[in-house]
């Protein structure tokens, strides 16, 4: 199976931190961001590959960085390749869609379903379970309970009938629950083919979100919903979540274990 991280904004609600580094290579007790999901990943059975869409002007140093992990990766016969989507100004994104889709039409559509996440999350539980029970056959999204309304603002909200997605929502009073679905999707070959007709249909690029609304109206979505804790997941969107982050994990970096995890299943 393959990963693919979408790793191309430009990080300007972090600036000045990423005048100089890209926003999912700063430092996080000593190790770039990113480093965090793919020591997750290095556990995944099923993975084969991992791709990375990034922008122009950060290509360099996301290069520089994949030279330790490729090695390490290679050790399991997984490869690393990071794409330059050719972008070097924020007015010229592809936004979140627009580039998985260019990395889809690099790789083909995998034939056995495929991980898409963003690269500025943190999550204090075990994603390997995850991976290891996806068999690539029913799209799978993360439910986690965020009870800070202000953080709700800043996520894509879901509606359940049970664990089964009806909608995503932005807005929380428009919401009848509590449970965020951040970036990081496991998806069937018949959902990531949809993404290129959804783009056809000039509909938002820029949030995996309301591609998940989308793809729920015609599709069977799962939500996995983890325990009702705060703080699973931290979102590295500005230097204040930064601080947070980099707090909360130096001050407990696991609140779930494996066990149960894998119960949630």
């Amino acid at each position: 199976m393959i990963a693919y991280l979408l790793c191309a904004g430009f990080g300007t609600r972090m600036r000045p931190l990423t005048d100089d580094t890209p926003k999912s290579l700063l430092p996080v007790s000593d190790r770039p961001l990113l480093d965090y999901l793919l020591a997750e990943l290095q556990n995944w059975r099923a993975l084969d590959a991992v791709h990375m869409a990034v922008n122009h002007r950060d290509a360099d140093a996301f290069r520089h960085w994949a030279e330790g992990w490729t090695s390490t990766l290679g050790e399991d016969d997984v490869s690393l390749t990071i794409h330059d989507d050719g972008v070097a100004s924020t007015d010229e994104q592809l936004g979140a869609l627009g580039d998985l889709q260019f990395l889809l039409d690099e790789t083909g559509v995998p034939s056995d379903g495929a991980l898409v996440s963003g690269g500025d999350s943190l999550y204090r539980f075990p994603l390997v379970p995850l991976l290891n029970a996806f068999s690539g056959t029913d799209n799978q999204v993360l439910a986690l309970h965020e009870p800070d309304v202000e953080q709700r603002r800043q996520s894509s909200i879901l509606q359940l009938d049970g664990r089964r997605v009806t909608g995503l929502v932005e807005d929380p009073a428009d919401a009848d629950s509590a449970r965020i679905c951040p970036s990081f999707h496991l998806l069937t070959p018949a959902a990531l083919a949809y993404v290129g007709s959804y783009l056809d249909s000039e509909r938002d690029a820029d949030t995996l979100g309301t591609f998940i609304h989308a793809l729920s109206r015609w599709q069977i979505v799962t939500a996995i919903p983890l325990p009702e804790q705060p703080h699973l997941r931290l979102h590295c969107n500005t230097p204040d979540d930064l601080d947070r982050a980099r707090a909360l994990l130096a001050d407990e970096p696991l609140l779930l274990d494996a066990e149960t995890v894998q119960k949630c299943l």
